[in-house]
């Protein structure tokens, strides 16, 4: 048909609307955005602030959020002053000297309490002066350590298979090991630092009469060796502990059976040293309270 004619022409024509509405979903994501961001710098301000044992408490708590946590703390990670149920020592502390820092220790006094601290270099020096007056060069003697330490300064004997200190199974001293512990007592006294002796024993089993066990042979020659110290003037009052602790802490940590695990350490501590075993030991062994304040009933305890 031609264009000219009367037919019918139908124009379609398809509309396109500009501007109109593309739904919420934008919004949604900006929110989730931002409240991403909102709990990532919330995160880096506890960070911030928060002292070390705090931090091992929120870690803990990640790691275990319904139960105890691995850092010894509640699944409360922070106190931040709303319970009154909780004990104030470990809030946040605000009282900082600079924004977005701990008050922390300067390096100068943690250097100072250190294994270089003066004290411990003046006791080291004092027992290695002594110890050359009396012709005992650690260079000829292949089982006797000194070393400072954390704690202050640790002497200690390694056993020898050719010549071993103690008869075997037993805290009988040989007379070597107890010339040896004779002659440095009065080395020990030319010092008033208290003392600290540790026994120990390689990881090999041993079980003999009247069964006992590494445990009780390192604790029985711990205390073989305090008595030598004090036949050698060593006073009594000086020892501030004692203690067997069989294998647990092996001198060489690759070969657990071997001879140098068999060992005796006697370490002079600091002064701050001795008060922290003090405090540790009246916290963890003190009595914490008067009997008649507990109130133990068959239901409390069962």
């Amino acid at each position: 048909m031609a264009l000219g004619s009367n037919g019918l022409v139908i124009r379609r024509v398809k509309k396109i609307k500009k501007g109109g509405h593309h739904g919420g979903a934008w919004k949604i994501a900006l929110a989730d955005f931002a409240l991403a961001m909102m709990a990532f710098f919330l995160v880096l301000w506890i960070m911030s602030v928060a002292s070390p044992e705090e931090l091992k408490s929120i870690e803990g708590y990640f790691q275990d959020p319904m139960g105890p946590s691995t850092a010894g703390y509640s699944a409360n990670p922070i106190d931040l002053g709303g319970s009154p149920a909780k004990s104030t020592e470990r809030k946040l502390d605000l009282q900082l000297p600079e924004s977005g820092s701990v008050d922390v220790e300067s390096k100068d006094k943690l250097i100072a309490k250190g294994p270089g601290s003066t004290e411990s270099k003046s006791i080291n020096e004092t027992v290695r002066k002594e110890m050359e007056k009396m012709n005992i060069v650690l260079s000829r003697q292949p089982n006797l350590r000194i070393e400072i330490t954390p704690l202050g300064v640790r002497i200690t004997l390694l056993d020898d298979p050719d010549k071993p200190m103690f008869e075997r199974g037993s805290a009988r001293m040989m007379p070597d090991i107890e010339n040896t512990l004779l002659t440095m007592a009065p080395i020990f006294n030319k010092v008033t630092n208290p003392i600290v002796i540790t026994g120990h024993t390689d990881s090999s089993k041993f079980s003999g009469a009247g069964a006992i066990d590494n445990w009780d042979l390192s604790a029985l020659r711990a205390n073989a060796a305090r008595r030598i110290l004090e036949e050698g003037g060593v006073e009594n009052k000086r020892i501030a502990q004692v203690i067997g602790l069989s294998d647990t802490i092996p001198y060489n940590r690759f070969d657990t059976d071997g001879a140098k695990n068999r060992r005796i350490s006697i370490t002079l501590l600091t002064d701050d040293a001795y008060k922290k075993l003090l405090d540790q030991n009246r916290r963890n062994f003190g009595n914490p309270g008067q009997q008649s304040d507990v109130k133990l009933t068959p239901e409390t305890v069962f």
